[in-house]
């Protein structure tokens, strides 16, 4: 048999011995009594009760004081507190306090124990459903935690495949250095300077490797010849383009390896369609493989093979501006100048002479985006932050409880701001208001709420609906980042 605490509190003795004698025959209540609103509260600090009979008329502290300072304690929310009474006229206050019940004075000893034993068992039920909630929930983080990582590594095993890959081309040729991975850094570079997301341009940055992945089937001969090629020699190696294409084929399930196939194919393509091997021509090129090809062509003119010696700089650049609108997409090439400080840079940085892998790459090259979460309700916090990392496992997410918390914090160091609307001390719209008005904050501000139609009226840039569903969060966030 459950058994249920009862926690009976009243100033007089005699009212007690009432309430003892009405539990007597029920084996399943356990009474616990105080005399006094200072006795309740030392009595709620040591023991946990399912359900308090209350007397409002108390000296020193009365029963509505002692109820007020209940509900203003998280740790007892949602336990059921019964007001015992003979005064009827102040029902209506400790309703609005938050009094569960009332059970008038003198006892009908059947109401008096129904009522105290069906709100216990709500109380015990409520509390069982939490706790069953909470294991659940640290299920689901865990469950997150090993997805997370297993999302991670296998994100991982195709990156190292590809840059395998990539350095097996590159074996073939000894003077080649650094090529792989100064090229493989340019890509990346353009790629975000172009407008792709940062899930796209670290596609592209591990896909860029495999770029002449086809010239491990080319004879030394040909590949290592010092100076122009004959026209059939010339034939054969143009086949490095379908031959590394076909070697990744069959393999479009992974994001990679298929991004490595288009540009293998498609890199010696021209904008104006006199490339190899299909002629094609402006915007039927692959993004993917035209961005390469920037990067390719200019380290390649940047650098010594055996064929050639390196350009001087200002040549190169100069052959690569003449070539916009021919070899290159002009709007690329516009994109490339308008930033060169940066490629010339990376072109430093990642010298023949240097080693430099490609998780150093990401992080010399890539600024991490970044999210502040506000929210009263921990529950949101913690599913939300676990649902972006699994969506974005780069990103830093830093979250609060109120507003308030975050007033030392400068706001400009975030991409996204996310809050939660109908929070007790600053509401999502006081601080809204806050962010455009006082701060300028000018990125998304995005709501976590129920009222879709109030909150984007009201300006935010979007919002997460409630219950929170990784799907919606997917959808949204990836709009901003």
């Amino acid at each position: 048999m459950q058994k249920y605490s009862v926690l009976a509190v009243d100033d007089e003795p005699f009212n007690l011995d009432l309430i003892e004698a009405a539990f007597h025959s029920y084996n399943n209540i356990q009474l616990t009594y105080a005399k006094s609103g200072q006795e309740t509260l030392e009595a709620l600090k040591h023991s946990n009760f399912n359900v308090i009979l209350l007397d409002i008329s108390m000296p020193g502290m009365s029963g509505i004081e002692v109820l007020q300072k209940i509900r203003a304690d998280k740790k007892l929310e949602g336990l059921p507190v019964l007001m015992v009474t003979a005064n009827t006229e102040k029902e209506k206050e400790c309703l609005e306090i938050g009094a569960s019940d009332f059970i008038s004075k003198p006892y009908d000893i059947d109401i008096l124990c129904s009522r105290t034993i069906n709100y216990a068992k709500l109380n015990y039920f409520t509390r069982e459903i939490q706790n069953q909630k909470n294991i659940l929930e640290e299920q689901v983080q865990e469950r997150t935690k090993e997805l997370q990582k297993a999302l991670t590594l296998s994100k991982e095993t195709e990156y190292e495949i590809s840059i395998r890959l990539g350095r097996a081309s590159e074996s073939r040729d000894p003077e080649t250095g650094g090529h792989i991975k100064r090229m493989s850094a340019y890509s990346y570079l353009l790629a975000q300077l172009c407008g792709l997301d940062a899930e796209e341009a670290r596609l592209v940055l591990y896909a860029a490797p495999l770029h002449d992945i086809g010239k491990i089937g080319i004879p030394d001969s040909i590949l290592l010849k010092p100076g122009r090629f004959e026209k059939e020699e010339f034939e054969i190696m143009k086949t490095h383009s379908e031959l590394g294409a076909s070697m990744l084929s069959g393999a479009e399930q992974y994001p990679v390896l298929a991004a490595g196939k288009i540009i293998a194919m498609q890199q010696h393509e021209k904008y104006n369609g006199t490339g190899y091997p299909n002629g094609l021509k402006g915007e039927e090129i692959h993004l993917y493989a035209r961005i390469v090809t920037i990067a390719d062509v200019f380290d390649a003119l940047n650098s010594k093979r055996c064929y050639k010696k390196s350009m001087s700089l200002e040549k190169v650049l100069e052959i690569m501006k003449q070539d916009a609108g021919i070899h290159f997409d002009p709007k690329l090439i516009d994109i490339f100048f308008k930033n060169l400080d940066k490629f010339l840079e990376i072109k430093e940085r990642y010298s023949d002479e240097k080693t430099i892998g490609f998780t150093q790459i990401l992080n010399q090259t890539e600024k991490k985006q970044k999210i502040l979460f506000v929210d009263d309700n921990e529950l949101n916090r913690i599913v939300l932050k676990e649902m972006l990392l699994l969506i974005f496992p780069g990103l830093e997410i830093e979250t609060f409880a109120t507003v308030e918390e975050t007033s030392t914090i400068s706001m400009n160091q975030y991409d996204v701001i996310l809050t939660g609307i109908n929070m007790p001390t600053t509401t999502g719209y006081e601080f809204y208001d806050s962010l455009k008005n006082r701060l300028h904050f000018s990125k998304p501000i995005i709501a976590v709420s129920g009222e879709k139609e109030k909150v984007l009226d009201y300006g935010f840039n979007d919002f997460i609906s409630q219950p929170i569903d990784i799907q919606n969060v997917e959808e949204v966030l990836k709009k901003f980042l």
